[in-house]
């Protein structure tokens, strides 16, 4: 079964990186456009982040093949993904006297694969190229984020700066873009559409609650669903107010009393691994805290 992305984070189209990674970072530049001016219609072989400074652009997005197409519109603190192996192309110049920065990025394969998947619906159910990946938003708003245009910045300076050390200028610059991309992730966290957060809630409760063997990670439910582990933790204890792992708790610890109550017979040892516990000493405990009874005592109570 393909696994799903959460589309709820997320205003348009979706842009999958690496990270962290030790990113190449081709160029990076602030612009200005003293007369009004088309973006550029291009395929660029690197990842384009542009940071409106002051002024408007609209730009438009096109998957290869003739696939779905996607426009942006720019404002002052805006930023703007453009992945590399897609279209992009201006649809209204930007306004006079535009101030702009960008930092071309370079790709790895298993980007380009997944950034170029033939359209947006294939690119949403990639269940190989887009493991291990994080999705970003191509249009993130930044007004409220001054860190982020800071961090730009930063890159700018430093990809300008001769220090003669070309390894830990790389090194740096490869820092400061995770660093930028940790403040893009937690903006767009705000950005959240809710009611796809609580599709997003929703689905993964039911796979908890349909899979009481297993004990998951935040990781690895953040991968299933193409969603940031941050994100996922964070809408778990807006909807639930506790983590995801004391979720996942409860739950089982519940299961198992009615499990008890319902199966006299089954071993504690038996009861255990049903429900996602190393050993009965494991699940013993946890109940004792729980219930303020051990699962012996509570089935002897009640039966």
């Amino acid at each position: 079964m393909a696994r799903r992305r959460f589309s709820g984070m997320r205003t348009a189209m979706s842009v999958y990186l690496c990270f962290p990674y030790d990113r190449q970072i081709g160029s990076a530049n602030h612009i200005t456009m003293i007369h009004p001016t088309l973006h550029p219609d291009r395929v660029l072989k690197e990842h384009d982040f542009l940071y409106m400074l002051d002024g408007t652009w609209e730009i438009g997005e096109e998957f290869p093949a003739g696939g779905r197409k996607e426009a942006f519109r720019l404002r002052t603190d805006d930023l703007l993904i453009l992945p590399a192996g897609r279209h992009h192309y201006g649809l209204t110049p930007c306004s006079p006297h535009n101030r702009h920065m960008y930092i071309h990025a370079k790709p790895v394969e298993k980007e380009m694969a997944a950034n170029t998947a033939g359209t947006a619906a294939a690119s949403d159910n990639l269940t190989g190229p887009a493991d291990g990946m994080t999705a970003f938003s191509s249009l993130i708003h930044c007004q409220d984020a001054p860190r982020i245009r800071v961090l730009f910045e930063e890159i700018i300076s430093e990809s300008w700066t001769d220090s003669g050390l070309k390894k830990q200028k790389q090194q740096k610059i490869s820092l400061l873009f995770n660093l930028l991309l940790c403040e893009l992730l937690e903006q767009q966290e705000k950005e959240e559409i809710p009611s796809g957060a609580a599709t997003l809630v929703d689905e993964v409760s039911r796979l908890i609650q349909t899979t009481p063997q297993t004990f998951f990670t935040g990781k690895e439910l953040a991968e299933r669903f193409y969603v940031c582990e941050r994100t996922l933790t964070n809408h778990f204890k807006r909807a639930f107010g506790k983590t995801l792992y004391a979720y996942q708790m409860d739950l089982k610890l519940e299961m198992v009393r009615q499990f008890l109550l319902t199966q006299p017979g089954v071993k504690l040892h038996e009861t255990a691994l049903n429900f996602g516990f190393c050993d009965e000493f494991h699940l013993s405990r946890a109940f004792r805290r729980k219930y303020g009874l051990s699962p012996d005592q509570y089935r002897r109570k009640n039966s």
